[in-house]
């Protein structure tokens, strides 16, 4: 309910950046969102007249100044005083200027954000079937397609509408998908994340899944603890205390007990409603019946001369009525009767339900079967209007889908993180590429001096035996003295021989270890040229690109902003103009850099995420205008590789494509086509659109460029096309 300053404050000054028409200065916007500040301090504090008071200078001041968003600011935030303060009537009829305003004005914010409020009164109300019109207006038309926090607030209240009505399917899918949306937008909105997962558990606490209740309980606690909201932690810690009866009776215990100080510390009456009906809870579940009255009776005081909150009312009527059941049957009644007729006139089909319940089972202890059987069939009814056959299937089904999703962004993350480290071992080997060569040579030198070393040994032993021979010769007759003599020639010759061969053999290997080092060494310096001139040729692409994707668009951007700051004064409608087409050549520069990112990034190189994107893109520019797409992919093309020019390209030929189909087609139904024929690529973008005459000259170079692309990439780029008829746009590219 209540929005942060510094949203007001970001929305207000892109409202200045963008309407040119408004009078005001920086200056005077700033005293606006001051004063917005000041009332928001006195709503975080439930003075509502001091809060109000400056919502009403807020509105003076953006009137004096000609300022009209602002004065729509100040009207959400009086429209959310209003609602907290109890005051629906007068809430409702802000909301309503504030719609009418943000029509006239053409801003769908303001519409969307005026639309939720008006649907927060009839939920506050207890008209809940006037509520879920509004809710899905202001999703359908707006939050669905801008997943803010806005939209994640806005599925929340509808979800808790849904509960209200006993939709529990409907509540789970709502409920799922503001959570979903919450984390989505990453660090902060702690009490609003707290506060959907609050209500998540309460969902699983109705189905009597304690597992998952008790999970998203603690989850709700954990953010409540970030926000240093000491009053919802109360409220947490209260529920969590709750939903562990019957569980874990210590930890019930000790989370009543820390929703107990917690309460007291916020001094808040409905925090200490919740903090006494937890304490009734837990003296129940102990059997002190007497304890547990006493703490119903003091939140039914707190809750009747509030009156802020009937629900909860209802419910302690019933719970009040059970502890009387046993000592005062006339008093038990009283309070059931209470609580039945505050629920029928709020449609409280959860409280008639366990109201009849409880009847049941009173006049069951009684032997009074008539009343009883009567009062259970009306139990049975509304359980079975609330809980139908499928509903836990259903919430399952939702609920397994999100946390399959929340896996997948985890599975994401960790490969992203796996990747950058293989990204910066890589770095760090091509850094110490210098000294692994040096490592080498010295290997090779220890290679050398091993062999070396093992024809010494070999020629020792080979000595040691010629001698043993030679004694075992001189030990012969004196007859044998001159064989012995000519065979030690013989062996000196032998010698001498092998000393050559040995000789000639080192010289071989050291010859042919410093061929293969020069070698090596002109392998690597081969190696490490073509790696410089892909670089260079990757940075020339990109240079290129940024030259002809952005370069030009940054001229038009600073010439149309000096025309528009001339332009200011003298034609304030004009210079409106250029600072809406200088918006839209910014979209285009940022799309253009996001295309050059995108195709540098080696992760990219298969089809698959070609087929991502292609698919992203469509979506974003086609279903915006009610065209249905389809796409059809050749799914053993899913692992094929382009390299970055090619898939920039392609990408660039399909984006021209859709776009023009965007502009021009009027086309209901798009069907687009990847599949491999033979040794190439085929892409085929069809649509049912109106057509055109390609003789006829055109004002733009789209096609032209298209056919300069597919040319670039050695394809063919066929057009078949005439007015009434559709186009059809064929492209062959050869696949390597």
């Amino acid at each position: 309910m209540k929005y942060r300053l510094l949203l007001y404050s970001v929305l207000l000054l892109m409202a200045i950046a963008i309407d040119t028409q408004a009078q005001t200065t920086v200056r005077d916007s700033l005293a606006v969102v001051a004063l917005i500040d000041r009332a928001e301090s006195f709503f975080s504090a439930s003075k509502y007249d001091s809060a109000l008071y400056y919502c009403d200078l807020a509105e003076t001041y953006s009137r004096r100044q000609g300022y009209r968003k602002g004065v729509g600011y100040a009207g959400i935030e009086r429209a959310d005083i209003l609602l907290d303060k109890g005051d629906l009537e007068k809430a409702s009829t802000q909301a309503g200027k504030t719609q009418a305003l943000g029509l006239q004005l053409a801003d769908p914010l303001l519409v969307a954000i005026a639309q939720l409020q008006q649907a927060q009164v009839k939920m506050y109300g207890g008209r809940y079937d006037e509520a879920i019109p509004l809710f899905e207006q202001c999703t359908r038309e707006y939050f669905a397609k801008h997943p803010t926090r806005y939209g994640a607030l806005a599925y929340n209240d509808f979800g808790y509408t849904y509960g209200m009505k006993g939709d529990l399917t409907n509540k789970a899918a709502c409920l799922l998908r503001s959570v979903g949306i919450y984390e989505s937008l990453g660090a902060g909105y702690d009490g609003e994340k707290a506060a959907a997962y609050n209500n998540l558990a309460t969902l699983y606490y109705e189905l009597k899944q304690s597992d998952k209740t008790i999970e998203y309980a603690k989850q709700s606690i954990l953010y409540r603890e970030k926000a240093g909201d000491i009053a919802r932690l109360s409220l947490g810690c209260c529920n969590l205390s709750q939903f562990y009866l019957g569980v874990n009776a210590a930890e019930a215990l000790r989370y009543q007990q820390l929703c107990v100080q917690y309460a007291l510390q916020s001094g808040e009456e409905q925090r200490i409603v919740h903090a006494y009906v937890t304490a009734s809870l837990i003296a129940s579940d102990q059997q002190d019946t007497a304890a547990a009255l006493e703490y119903e009776l003091k939140a039914i005081a707190l809750l009747e001369r509030s009156g802020r909150d009937p629900m909860m009312l209802s419910r302690r009527y019933i719970a009040a009525g059970m502890a009387y059941s046993r000592t005062d049957p006339a008093k038990a009644l009283h309070y059931y009767d209470q609580a039945r007729q505050l629920a029928l006139s709020r449609k409280d089909k959860f409280n008639l339900r366990d109201c009849y319940y409880q009847l049941a089972l009173f006049y069951k202890g009684r032997a009074q079967f008539d009343s009883a059987y009567t009062h259970f069939n009306q139990y049975v009814g509304y359980r079975d209007s609330i809980i139908k056959d499928r509903t836990t299937a259903d919430i399952a089904e939702l609920g397994t889908k999100y946390e399959t999703e929340k896996k997948d962004n985890l599975i994401t993350r960790l490969h992203a993180e796996q990747r950058i480290k293989a990204l910066q071992l890589e770095k760090q080997q091509a850094l110490l590429a210098g000294n692994l060569a040096e490592a080498g040579r010295r290997q090779q030198e220890i290679d050398l001096l091993s062999k070396e070393k093992e024809l010494q040994t070999l020629r020792i032993h080979r000595q040691q035996e010629q001698l043993e021979r030679q004694q075992l010769l001189a030990s012969n007759a004196q007859q044998q003295l001159a064989l012995a003599d000519k065979e030690k020639q013989l062996q000196e010759r032998q010698l001498k021989g092998s000393r050559a061969t040995r000789n000639f053999l080192l010289a071989l290997l050291a010859v042919t270890g410093i061929a293969a080092y020069f070698l090596f060494n002109r392998y690597q310096l081969k190696r490490q040229l073509r790696e410089q001139e892909a670089l260079l040729s990757v940075r020339n692409h990109i240079a290129q690109d940024l030259h002809d994707e952005i370069g030009s668009t940054l001229t038009s951007i600073k010439i149309l902003s000096e025309a528009s700051g001339k332009s200011l004064q003298q034609d304030s409608g004009r210079a409106l103009a250029f600072i809406r087409t200088i918006s839209e050549q910014s979209a285009a520069a940022q799309q253009g850099i996001s295309d050059i990112v995108w195709a540098v990034k080696p992760e990219n190189d298969k089809l698959e995420n070609m087929v991502i994107r292609m698919r992203e893109y469509a979506a974003q520019t086609l279903e915006s205008r009610q065209v249905r797409t389809e796409i059809h992919l050749d799914e053993g093309l899913l692992h094929t590789a382009l390299d970055m020019q090619q898939r920039r390209d392609l990408l660039l030929i399909y984006k021209e494509a859709i776009n023009n189909i965007a502009k021009y087609a009027r086309a209901t139904t798009v069907s687009v086509k990847l599949e491999q024929q033979g040794h190439y690529l085929h892409l085929q973008i069809r649509d049912d659109g109106v057509g055109f005459d390609p003789a006829l000259p055109r004002s733009t170079s789209g096609l032209l460029n298209m056919q300069q692309r597919a040319r670039a990439m050695q394809g063919v780029l066929v057009m078949e096309t005439a007015p009434g008829k559709g186009t059809v746009i064929d492209l062959q590219l050869p696949l390597t």
